[in-house]
């Protein structure tokens, strides 16, 4: 009887495993997805502002030093967003890869408790190496769009000077 209960109970933990790795990286997800809101929408700032200036120039107006100004450093920020927003892009599609691998791996775990192949029950495995490959790649793209934003913030700053 005992031993009829212990490998059910077993199962299910070996289910349930990756669905932690799934948890954690929800909670990056969420914090990268504000990110990338925050980002766009700053573009989107940018460019209506950019608008602004385009419109005086195509009425031939001369724009002032300031306002050249102002207007080459919005060009420089957007630029430098655009980059900063495909690094967040694909953080997030890297960590959404890696819960689709982690979901793959339960349902991988399961599948080799029916299936009698014993080179199968070395299948969820190596979908499991690949979902944390895939969140690693997901956290270089998160730490290189950290490095840029700083770059962002000195073109800001120096727009003031």
């Amino acid at each position: 009887m005992n031993g009829q209960l212990i490998e059910p109970i077993q199962a299910i933990q070996a289910l349930l495993a990756p669905a932690l790795g799934i948890s954690a990286v929800g909670l990056l997800l969420l914090g990268l997805n504000n990110r990338y809101s925050i980002i766009i929408n700053r573009i989107r700032l940018l460019n209506e502002e950019r608008r602004k200036y385009v419109r005086l120039l195509q009425k031939e107006e001369d724009l002032d030093y300031a306002d050249n100004h102002r207007f080459m450093n919005i060009t420089k920020q957007t630029k430098e967003l655009l980059v900063r927003s495909r690094l967040v892009r694909n953080a997030i599609l890297s960590l959404q890869t890696g819960i689709a691998l982690f979901v793959v791996t339960s349902v991988a775990i399961g599948v080799t408790m029916f299936v009698p192949l014993e080179w199968f029950r070395l299948v969820p495995f190596g979908i499991f190496v690949l979902g944390m490959l895939s969140l690693l790649v997901g956290i270089i793209f998160a730490g290189s769009e950290v490095r840029r934003s700083f770059k962002i913030v000195l073109l800001e700053v120096k727009a003031d000077d």
